[in-house]
């Protein structure tokens, strides 16, 4: 009887200091591109703290699969059939479910960035970054954490800051980016040449310059006109 309390006692205590293994992380796919969706899923089933329960190819399917598996963490892409990805987003955060959604796309453009972490995403991933910084990307948020790079990052700052520019504003501006006087543009535009100076003045104060050039060069930067 002696030897047996022993024997149970050092099991117990050996069974105390073994660490429980964490369930893995319960990750949902979605992607309309097969290949693409094939190859996040044959990255992750490489890892043992991670999981994939189901895959999507549209974002009503996307949706759905959300609701009936839960997963902890949530690959998605921004364009997708029937139910773009960012209406997936937000209805992910409407209904108060706790998958947080990573989004992955070929975009990266300042509104797609702002308008996807503005719905609810935890990071914003593009689809050609490494398998680490996918890893990486997935274990944070899974824990909380928001995972944006360096360079997404920097464009939400800047879409965020960008200056109040009203409709006519952006017209001047990019007819100034395209090297017209203010003469052509007040012809252009139907306007007087004062008209034109008075809107010159007041882009080269929100945009923070002193001259046409640089202005022109800090539009380009923050995304407000493009150079063909």
């Amino acid at each position: 009887m002696k030897t047996t309390s022993c024997k149970a006692e050092r099991d117990l205590h050996l069974s105390k200091r073994q660490p429980t293994r964490k369930a893995p992380i319960r990750i949902v796919v979605a992607d309309d591109h097969p290949i693409v969706r094939q190859g996040i899923v044959a990255n992750l089933k490489e890892q043992r703290d991670m999981k994939v329960v189901a895959q999507g190819s549209d974002g009503d399917e996307a949706l759905a699969l959300i609701k009936r598996h839960m997963p902890d963490v949530v690959l998605l892409d921004l364009r997708m059939p029937r139910m773009d990805g960012l209406a997936v987003v937000a209805e992910v955060t409407a209904l108060h479910l706790q998958s947080k959604v990573i989004v992955m796309t070929t975009f990266e453009s300042q509104e797609d960035i702002q308008r996807a972490v503005r719905a609810g995403a935890r990071a914003y991933l593009l689809k050609d970054c490494t398998q680490q910084t996918l890893l990486e990307a997935i274990r944070r948020v899974y824990l909380g954490e928001v995972f944006l790079l360096p360079q997404i990052a920097q464009k939400l700052v800047d879409r965020i800051q960008k200056p109040q520019i009203s409709k006519r504003e952006l017209e001047v501006l990019k007819s100034v980016a395209s090297g017209k006087s203010n003469k052509e543009i007040g012809v252009q535009l139907f306007i007087g040449e004062g008209t034109v100076k008075t809107h010159v003045a007041s882009l080269l104060e929100k945009l923070g310059v002193t001259g046409r050039t640089s202005a022109v060069r800090e539009a380009v930067r923050l995304g407000l006109v493009q150079m063909t």
